[in-house]
């Protein structure tokens, strides 16, 4: 008797224990729901900071403090828009406004992590709200050189 009574009690705490996970699971959702709802809109660049890394000589460093993005990069900020179903676009004008690439793809929020995939690959993004701007962080091939160690910091401001 007293062997079933622990057997039982070990059963109502297995119980339990599942359900609080479930739990927690479900809030952890309800916060990325949240966080994905908050990115859905048209975003542009304010500012930029690169770090690209170089093989025995100094890190190279690309800086567009924000009001420099057009005379430092040369085009107008990036817009980019996060649409409800998952797909993305972030559309690239020359200085006077003429449309020069567009950049298509797919996001979804992953273990606190903004993930973007294009066709050029998949990038993971740390990422925080702060009002109506969004910083990016991410560690990636910028240079092109097929490596990624380059360090991304980036500031978007919601245009919607």
């Amino acid at each position: 008797m007293h062997m079933k009574k622990w057997v039982a009690i070990l059963l109502l705490v297995q119980v339990l224990y599942s359900c609080s996970s479930e739990r927690k699971e479900s809030q952890s959702e309800k916060e990325d729901i949240k966080r994905e709802q908050n990115l859905i809109g048209t975003w542009t660049n304010v500012s930029l900071l690169v770090t690209m890394k170089r093989l025995e000589k100094q890190d190279s460093v690309l800086r567009a403090n924000e009001g420099e993005w057009e005379q430092v990069l040369k085009i107008k900020p990036i817009e980019t828009t996060f649409h409800a179903d998952s797909t993305f676009e972030s559309e690239y004008y020359t200085l006077d406004g003429q449309k020069m690439n567009t950049t298509y793809g797919q996001w979804w929020i992953q273990n606190d992590s903004l993930v973007m995939l294009t066709e050029s690959g998949k990038t993971f993004y740390d990422f925080e709200y702060n009002g109506d701007r969004v910083r990016f962080r991410s560690t990636l091939d910028w240079d092109g050189d097929g490596i990624a160690d380059d360090e991304y910091d980036g500031v978007q401001i919601r245009m919607d």
